[in-house]
């Protein structure tokens, strides 16, 4: 009886030392602190629309144009102008380090050099995170699973204050795999909201674009209004090639032949110039008198002028100047935007 007493004893002491053990040694979380890009996705091909309550603009929609990497240009559209901003993830941080407005056109600003550091949200996303802006405003992060409704659903939403002092702050509310779902501004008591209204997925942007076409058998040219529509990361030059030569009549002809290629378009804002670069097939396939080929010239300088909202453009095939039997540009020469009396295709 003592040795089954003695054995039972021992048993228990094991257990209790074991139990003890195991309450000293700390537990291990498998949770990973939460990232930026949880709360502000980059996502191609997602069209957000807000509802404005206050504001005279009313509604705005947000696409990307462009993603690579960790970088990513948002386009934001609203009745007023369309603003594009290139947003960095770096040292974590989601920055804005370029914006412009007045933006109408496609074209690719990733690569800008940095001109602002403007911080949206800072790691580690929890309360008491805070920063200042480089105006001199104070922003950080005031809450977590704060409630927030919006015209799409009621959300659970990381808060973050700015505080523009003299009783004006903002208010941005940011969801996990969603992203920005609301802004409210505060001005002495006046408050102007920004809220999620619709989310749609694989939805491309469409752009509205005006093409210019030679005309059969005359030497007029006539435009030709289209609805194309964009993807991000596109290349707006592919676009505006296709576009060149798809033609739904016999009554007009391509300003380019089929084995034309569009290799680069840059825009020079402050000269009123865009450059456009073929390939070689340009000059190459370009067998036609002078009056059709001075139409087809007119028909690429008016559609590149109206749709970058330049008043110049240059030619080149290969880098090289445009150069045929019948016109020669040079290197400081361009054409000239004119579309002066020139009617819709009927």
């Amino acid at each position: 009886m003592k040795k089954f007493l003695c054995i039972l004893l021992l048993i228990i002491m094991i257990l209790v030392g074991t139990l003890s053990c195991e309450n000293k040694v700390p537990k291990k979380s498998n949770e990973m602190p939460e990232k930026i890009s949880d709360y502000f996705p980059f996502e191609k091909n997602i069209l957000k629309v807000y509802e404005d309550y206050g504001n005279e603009y009313g509604e705005q929609t947000i696409f990307f144009d462009y993603i690579d990497d960790n970088k990513a240009q948002l386009r934001t559209i609203n009745p007023g102008t369309i603003i594009i901003s290139v947003l960095e993830y770096t040292g974590g941080e989601l920055r804005e380090i370029h914006s412009e407005e007045e933006f109408y056109h496609i074209e690719n600003k990733i690569k800008t050099n940095r001109i602002k550091n403007h911080i949206l949200l800072k790691e580690p996303l929890k309360v008491g995170t805070n920063w200042t802006l480089p105006n001199g405003n104070k922003r950080a992060i005031t809450g977590s699973d704060v409630e927030v409704e919006t015209p799409i659903k009621k959300y659970k939403a990381l808060e973050v204050t700015t505080e523009y002092g003299n009783n004006k702050k903002q208010l941005d509310y940011y969801v996990k795999k969603v992203g920005h779902v609301a802004r409210i501004y505060n001005d002495n008591n006046v408050e102007v909201k920004t809220l999620l209204k619709t989310v749609e997925k694989d939805k491309p942007y469409i752009l509205k674009l005006r093409f210019y076409y030679p005309v059969v058998n005359d030497t007029k040219i006539v435009f030709v209004e289209k609805k194309v529509d964009f993807n991000t990361n596109d290349r707006i030059e592919d676009i505006i090639e296709r576009e060149f030569k798809n033609i739904s009549t016999n009554k007009i002809i391509p300003p380019i032949s089929p084995n034309t290629k569009i290799k680069s378009i840059k825009v020079d804002e402050r000269e009123s110039l865009v450059k456009i670069n073929f390939s070689k097939e340009l000059i190459e396939e370009m067998k036609v008198k002078d009056t059709l080929e001075m139409q087809k010239i007119r028909s690429i300088v008016n559609t590149l002028g109206n749709y970058y909202g330049v008043s110049k453009v240059y030619i080149s095939a290969e880098n090289k100047p445009y150069k045929t039997k019948n016109f020669t540009l040079k290197e400081d020469e361009y054409f000239t935007v004119d579309d002066i009396s020139i009617e819709k295709l009927r």
